[in-house]
């Protein structure tokens, strides 16, 4: 006997995007969570800090996906602590990806899939990890209802030399796209950067600022 987990209607968040530039990656979330074909929240938090330079973006089922960030970040904590040393970005990557497997296989999954960014002494990395626990690392990534279309702007104008700005215009362009496309994206967008001086999450009017220099930019062409 099997539980089926898609019977549950739970908050579901949507679409995130991050992408590798020369000295770190840059990471963004749209805000809406729905429940169904009802939207359930307009401020969901999709981007979390896991140390000092590495962050999560989830989507999925809020619930799960709270739940395990925490599970998350307690245990990069101990780890820290215990090798007297800042964990690689992949090692997060494998221990988080352990975990969803190890419940993936238990027939009860974590209907979750994350985007885990960040830098350490290799260098930059993303990483995406979907439910079963599988993990594959590129330069870009996006996940999500609106991950097609993101991918779209991504495929089109990502470039490994890109400096910050570019990232960051980016990673919102490809963002907003799949804001205006999907109906499950929305409600305005969180975004952070992670650099060798660590992590900064951007305020509303600075992500304001760089949507207008977007549009200010496309215009030009």
């Amino acid at each position: 006997m099997t539980w089926k987990r898609d019977a549950v209607i739970g908050l579901k968040g949507t679409t995130t995007v991050g992408v590798i530039f020369r000295d770190g990656v840059v990471i963004a979330a749209d805000k809406r969570a729905s429940a169904g074909t009802f939207i359930a929240s307009k401020k969901a938090q999709k981007i979390y800090a896991i140390a000092d330079r590495i962050v999560f973006t989830t989507s999925g089922l809020v619930a799960d996906a709270q739940i395990l960030v925490r599970w998350i970040q307690n245990h990069v904590r101990r780890l820290t602590i215990e090798r007297e040393r800042p964990p690689l970005v992949k090692e997060v990557a494998n221990l988080t990806a352990i975990l969803l497997h190890n419940y993936f296989r238990s027939l009860l999954p974590f209907q979750v899939h994350f985007i885990i960014a960040g830098l350490d002494t290799f260098g930059p990395h993303i990483f995406f990890l979907d439910h079963s626990g599988a993990v594959q690392e590129d330069k870009f990534m996006a996940t999500g209802s609106g991950s097609p279309i993101a991918f779209g702007v991504l495929e089109a104008y990502y470039k490994e030399s890109m400096v910050e700005e570019e990232a960051i215009r980016l990673v919102l362009r490809a963002l907003r796209s799949a804001i205006r496309r999907d109906t499950a994206t929305g409600d305005g967008i969180d975004l952070a950067v992670v650099t060798k001086e660590g992590i900064k999450f951007f305020k509303p009017s600075e992500i304001d600022a760089y949507l207008k220099d977007l549009d200010k930019v496309l215009a030009e062409g």
